[in-house]
């Protein structure tokens, strides 16, 4: 028996081999968010190459995030990491919660992630774009503790509103980081044309965060149009509308934002 995973994590298809990833912690915990954006990004990057994608797809799939995180190493630090889709999840009080990042002295080495399976059983989406915010909080955050000393680290997502935050901090860092490995810039970008163009919106020239040299959507379009885009691309990465319109408007996509 491997006696280096629990039996939960022990399969087949279990490969021990990590997620590697490596970023300057001074640069993605900067906290004037605007500034740590970049490094953000490239992290997210980092992790969106080595999950196993259909080539033909831009979703990424939960099964297959889950399966390549199930170890990460981070900046050379190993973690293995035990994913929990399946149970109802509380805070201290007993208020549900939609998804929680944790570590604890008693286990060293290891991390656990959960997402809330009854809130999110009828909500794939939701699903997947809570495991991207908590797996960004064991990339950024459980590092930043263990580098300080700190044995024990805990984070609650309470519910589905702290996924839309911006702004600074460690939530607003994993939402992030979460929008870049679901929907990153340039991929989104490209998509979004071929859907402004078949619908005929029209386009403006401004500055954006997407493909190198090419337009956004200007303000004015008919509304109905635009939802319909919105719509074909949350379809497109598997996400919400409300997801796919929080990264237009981060990246600078459509002028004035959705």
């Amino acid at each position: 028996m491997n006696t280096l995973f629990p039996d939960h994590l022990q399969s087949r298809d279990f490969r021990p081999l990590p997620i590697a990833i490596a970023y300057r912690p001074e640069a993605a915990l900067n906290p004037h968010a605007d500034a740590a954006a970049g490094t953000i990004r490239a992290v997210a990057a980092q992790v969106r190459r080595q999950v196993p994608r259909d080539p033909d797809s831009l979703a990424l799939a939960l099964p297959a995030l889950i399966d390549a995180c199930r170890v990460v190493a981070v900046n050379g630090r190993r973690l293995a990491v035990s994913w929990d889709l399946g149970r109802a999840l509380h805070d201290e009080v007993g208020n549900a919660v939609l998804g929680l990042c944790d570590i604890d002295a008693d286990e060293p080495g290891w991390a656990y992630i959960a997402v809330n399976g009854p809130m999110t059983a009828h909500r794939p989406d939701l699903a997947l774009s809570t495991a991207a915010h908590e797996l960004a909080h064991l990339l950024f955050d459980v590092p930043a503790a263990l580098a300080r000393g700190e044995q024990r680290y805990h984070a609650v997502a309470r519910s589905p509103r702290a996924l839309d935050r911006l702004g600074r901090g460690a939530e607003a860092r994993a939402n992030e980081f979460m929008g870049a490995l679901l929907a990153p810039p340039v991929p989104l970008h490209t998509r979004l044309l071929a859907h402004a163009r078949s619908e005929a919106l029209r386009l403006c020239r401004r500055p954006h965060h997407g493909r190198p040299g090419s337009p956004v959507v200007a303000a004015g379009n008919c509304p109905e149009a635009l939802a319909g885009v919105l719509a074909a691309l949350a379809a497109d990465f598997g996400v919400s509308e409300r997801f796919i319109a929080v990264r237009l408007s981060r990246y600078g996509l459509v002028e004035g934002g959705v």
